[in-house]
């Protein structure tokens, strides 16, 4: 998926997402490069509000809604969940959606 067509398609669903808890949506990666192939998912991550019930489940919902809408594969993790070697190159690079 081209970055901007990610972006746009990302956007249209900003308030699905957040329904499901997430607070900041960020996409990184080959896409947020533009140098996705056919065969590249979609590399997101989120913030959520810590005083409110968040859990693995939650963030499996956010991953399936937007395959199934989507129709490509994504890998969605949490700010706190990156790797601590990564993190600041991650973060640096990632293109907010909301």
């Amino acid at each position: 998926m081209e970055k901007a067509v990610a972006i746009e398609e990302l956007k249209r669903r900003a308030d699905a997402v957040k329904r499901m808890g997430a607070t900041t949506l960020y996409l990184f990666g080959s896409t947020a490069r533009d140098e996705a192939l056919i065969s590249s998912d979609l590399d997101l991550f989120i913030d959520y509000d810590p005083a409110k019930r968040f859990s693995l489940f939650d963030l499996v919902g956010i991953k399936q809604f937007l395959e199934e809408e989507l129709s490509v594969s994504v890998d969605v993790t949490t700010r706190t969940s990156l790797h601590p070697m990564l993190k600041g190159d991650i973060e640096q690079s990632a293109i907010r959606i909301f």
